[in-house]
């Protein structure tokens, strides 16, 4: 596709997946309009079970050049749930959802720090779910403190210093300055799920070892 801005003529690639329906595709081009620097173009889904409309946002960065900045419909794959997280009682999904659709929308900024507060929700939540005791105790503590407090067992090693990186990031897409440029929300993203998949393998292993006994004579 290309389109004109300020006399320089600006190619991009299509779409290639539509965000409704997430299939590969080669969609149909309807119409676009551009205002301020910014490509808005509508397309067509041609996967014959979907055939929804959409809209691609490019923003122009140079002339002649331009960027895919995302889509202002459809939804965002989520990623991988495990069941441990699923039966949590808390607004980590949730948050982590929002703030994956805001990404989507290209709202990259609004995007980290939602998941930072979705690591909040998930590391208090459980910690809480766990131990009832905490209740009350550790909602109003800084984050990096609840983490260097209870996940203190060898099991949990892996657990906190997983948790403690994603709140490094987290926290540099939320605060004015950042420590570590050389990653992204994508990194956080993938944090993420390693932490949710480290919780989910020690509960397993603590409900194996505790309710499956040795039924051997000794």
């Amino acid at each position: 596709m290309k389109f004109v801005y300020n006399n320089f003529e600006c190619r991009v690639d299509n779409p290639s997946q539509c965000p409704h329906c997430h299939n590969g595709i080669e969609p149909r081009h309807i119409s676009q309009n551009i205002e301020q620097g910014i490509n808005y173009s509508v397309w067509k889904c041609t996967f014959r079970e979907c055939g929804k409309q959409f809209i691609a946002v490019h923003q122009v960065i140079g002339q002649g050049q331009a960027k895919f900045v995302g889509f202002l419909d459809g939804q965002p794959i989520g990623p991988y749930w495990p069941e441990t997280i699923k039966k949590l009682k808390s607004k980590f999904i949730e948050t982590y959802n929002q703030s994956l659709k805001a990404e989507y929308s290209g709202l990259d900024e609004i995007a980290g720090m939602g998941f930072r507060k979705a690591i909040e929700y998930l590391v208090k939540d459980y910690l809480i779910q766990r131990d009832s005791s905490l209740e009350g105790k550790i909602e109003d503590k800084l984050l990096a403190s609840v983490i260097g407090e209870n996940f203190s067992t060898p099991q949990e090693a892996d657990l906190k210093d997983l948790l403690q990186r994603a709140t490094w990031l987290g926290n540099d897409m939320t605060h004015y300055l950042r420590y570590h440029d050389n990653f992204d929300i994508n990194d956080l993203k993938e944090l993420i799920q390693l932490v949710m998949d480290e919780i989910h393998s020690i509960e397993q292993k603590r409900h194996y070892i505790a309710n499956i006994q040795s039924k051997y004579k000794k």
